[in-house]
């Protein structure tokens, strides 16, 4: 009889998924700032050993567009493990000023999370590629946005999200021939220590920016993947701001502060035969994770982030 109720309770909930799915409008038609709903193109469950595929999952993203009549440039914006912040609101306005539509994609109010700071196995970077994929589709159908001029830029987080979107594999799986691809990928202060074949193949430019003195998502695997990339002939580079810490860019500065919650995998470096797995086990994860990260916004390096993603943007988007 449980058994029986289980199955049904599963069935209620596929069926409100879908049912939410094929509600959402086939093309946009707005004009100027707007929540977006969209589905992803399936989804990555985890099991105890890999990333499987799954079924689609309706999320949603804030759109802003600068004025005029466009089509413009498009830059998804990838939010970090605590959710939506002054850091990518604060880009999302400084881009749009620039000339670009920006989407701040939210990938947690659609999976009812609020953050997956303090457990880092709840939600993984690799899951959420396909809400950047996703998200692109979505921008495509609108008619004041070039979708052949689209970046990903994540933000810790969703650093590890655009360096795995980054990857031929998930351009390939996400992105076939009729979809829309991403021209360029902007992570900012990921965590380059898993190691897997994918990410050694590349689809687009990618820029690193990443602080010297970041605690949580060490510098030093980044600059290795970094170079080991440019050495294969792909098109990488990686701007070091040297003393400047996890969310360097935050606007309001301040100097550093302690979060004494959080996971912490600086001192890791997981290995798998593939980008899905299988994986480490969460028991052997978090035996390895610490608790405890610095941050801080860095007013320089902020600037010189500023600057140097004008003068990017400007060169991959053109």
């Amino acid at each position: 009889m449980g058994r029986r109720r289980a199955l049904c309770v599963i069935s209620v909930a596929l069926a409100g998924l879908a049912t939410a799915a094929r509600a959402i409008p086939p093309a946009l038609a707005v004009i100027g700032a707007a929540t977006l709903s969209f589905a992803t193109p399936g989804s990555l469950d985890r099991t105890e050993t890999r990333f499987v595929p799954g079924g689609p999952v309706v999320l949603s993203g804030e759109l802003l567009l600068p004025d005029g009549g466009g089509p413009f440039p498009v830059v998804v914006l990838a939010h970090g493990c605590g959710g939506r912040t002054v850091v990518d609101r604060t880009w999302a306005i400084v881009l749009r000023d620039w000339g670009y539509a920006t989407f701040a994609l939210d990938s947690f109010t659609g999976r009812n999370l609020h953050e997956v700071c303090s457990d880092a196995t709840v939600l993984s970077g690799i899951q959420r590629i396909p809400d950047a994929y996703g998200a692109l589709r979505r921008l495509a159908t609108h008619p004041r946005i070039d979708a052949r001029r689209a970046a990903l830029m994540g933000f810790s987080h969703g650093g590890i999200l655009t360096l795995n979107a980054a990857t031929l594999w998930a351009k390939e799986t996400y992105a076939p021939a009729s979809q829309p691809a991403f021209r360029a990928f902007l992570p900012f202060y990921p965590y380059c220590n898993s190691v897997y074949p994918e990410r050694d193949h590349v689809s687009a430019p990618v820029r690193i920016h990443i602080g010297g003195a970041d605690d949580w998502t060490p510098a030093a695997s980044c600059v290795s993947l970094a170079e080991s990339l440019k050495a294969a002939g792909y098109d990488v580079a990686i701007t070091l701001h040297p003393g400047a810490h996890h969310g360097f860019d935050n606007p309001w500065g301040g100097g550093s502060v302690r979060l004494p919650g959080v996971d912490n995998g600086a001192a890791c470096a997981f290995r798998m035969p593939s980008i899905l797995g299988p994986i480490p086990p969460r028991a052997e994860i978090k035996a390895c994770l610490t608790k405890g990260a610095t941050i801080g916004g860095d007013r320089k390096a902020l600037e010189e982030a500023q600057i140097n993603v004008r003068a990017q943007l400007a060169t991959l988007l053109k």
